[in-house]
């Protein structure tokens, strides 16, 4: 179905085309004529979108969608004219009336998507401002994030940090390229919602923007960075958990009172948020098992299942290496010899030593740790010597 007629857009690309009246006079009868069409059109295509049966939902969607884009085009294009094509039409004698003409058929526009805005609220916030609407749209946007600017500061009970970042955000919105009609909504809604709010605080304030979806990259590390500092502040993993469970709860608490209230919603910021809380907790917990592993392996170690070697790992790996090449252990199975000691040996510093590293430390042997074990060797032979009278023997 289409609802525009194949006259409108040839009337707007060719008819009242500055390059058309170059050189021309228009007469009062054609400036006459130039209105009651459009007046005529409009009204035809409005009655014609009140009367018309709708059989499907999907199928309305798109007929109405593709209505207002229509509508947007034709705006646009006269809005052109007037801004960028003016030098063209500005030294023509009736420079006046062609500009009234071109304000008036662009008013005409803006009153038409008015109307299906109405009718169709749904498609309607889905589309651009019109570049003839969008100064005004911005100025009264300007002016409500102006009025809320002085509400917190008057107040004086948010903190500097969020406020700031919530002006800043919604700077952001109002020059969004290609503003739409929901961002413009999105921006009333929500600074009268901070407005009406009793008692502001900063607690209020953060609650609001998650619920209603002030969906900011800076808000959301603002959120994330709060998070990360109170979790700094607790010692225990099993707080940390503990507060990570809490603040996921608030946040579902917080989703099921906007499902009350018709005036808010969640979207992308809450399921971020909730995210990046599943992630931490898992974090955490993974933290809380291989501390719980470790704390076992040091308890079994000191039940004797295993035993403490005050040699360090790598000099620890050399011991084992010299036994091997000096026939003392079999060199058969060489890997089984190494598991066999981390199986059973751990360090001060290493309850669970791992074979494989043991292995390859016993040959990727530092200066250093060679200068240690040779002052263990000394130390061996120094005490066989004075235990077993054997310095006079070679």
């Amino acid at each position: 179905m289409n609802f525009i007629s194949i006259q409108l857009p040839l009337f707007v690309r060719d008819s009242i085309n500055p390059l058309k009246l170059v050189g021309q006079k228009i007469s009062a009868e054609e400036f006459a004529k130039w209105k009651s069409f459009l007046l005529a059109e409009e009204a035809t295509i409005r009655l014609l979108v009140q009367n018309y049966s709708f059989t499907h939902q999907d199928k309305r969607s798109n007929v109405i969608t593709g209505l207002i884009s229509q509508v947007i085009t034709l705006s646009n294009t006269v809005e052109k004219y007037i801004v960028k094509n003016s030098p063209v039409w500005n030294c023509h004698p009736q420079a006046q009336q062609i500009r009234v003409h071109y304000l008036f058929t662009c008013s005409l526009f803006e009153e038409l998507l008015s109307t299906l805005k109405r009718y169709f609220p749904a498609e309607s916030k889905k589309a651009r401002i019109t570049h003839f609407g969008l100064a005004q749209v911005k100025m009264e946007l300007k002016q409500k994030q102006a009025a809320l600017s002085n509400y917190i500061i008057q107040r004086g009970t948010v903190d500097h940090e969020l406020s700031d970042l919530l002006l800043n955000g919604i700077t952001q919105l109002i020059n969004k390229k290609n503003l739409t009609r929901a961002v413009e909504q999105y921006v009333i809604d929500f600074t009268n919602l901070v407005m009406n709010a009793t008692g502001i605080e900063t607690e209020t304030l953060l609650n609001l923007m998650i619920i209603n979806d002030f969906n900011q990259p800076e808000f959301f590390l603002y959120c994330v960075n709060r998070w990360e500092n109170y979790l700094a502040d607790i010692p225990g993993l099993h707080e940390q958990r503990e507060m990570l469970l809490k603040e996921k709860h608030k946040l579902f608490d917080m989703l099921l009172k906007s499902k009350k209230d018709a005036t808010s919603r969640h979207g992308v910021l809450y399921h971020d948020l909730n995210d990046f809380l599943n992630e931490k907790y898992n974090f955490v917990t993974q933290l809380v098992k291989l501390r719980r592993e470790a704390t076992r392996d040091m308890e079994k170690a000191k039940a004797g299942n295993r035993f403490l070697i005050n040699l360090p790992v790598p000099q620890f790996g050399l011991f084992i290496r010299m036994q091997i090449e000096k026939g003392i252990l079999a060199k058969e199975n060489i890997g089984e010899i190494f598991s066999f000691f981390a199986t059973y040996f751990y360090t001060a510093n290493t309850p669970y030593i791992s074979a494989e590293s043991l292995q390859k430390k016993s040959t990727d042997v530092e200066f250093s740790t060679a200068k240690k074990m040779k002052g263990h060797v000394i130390g061996m032979l120094n005490w066989l010597n004075t235990n077993y009278n054997l310095s006079n023997y070679n």
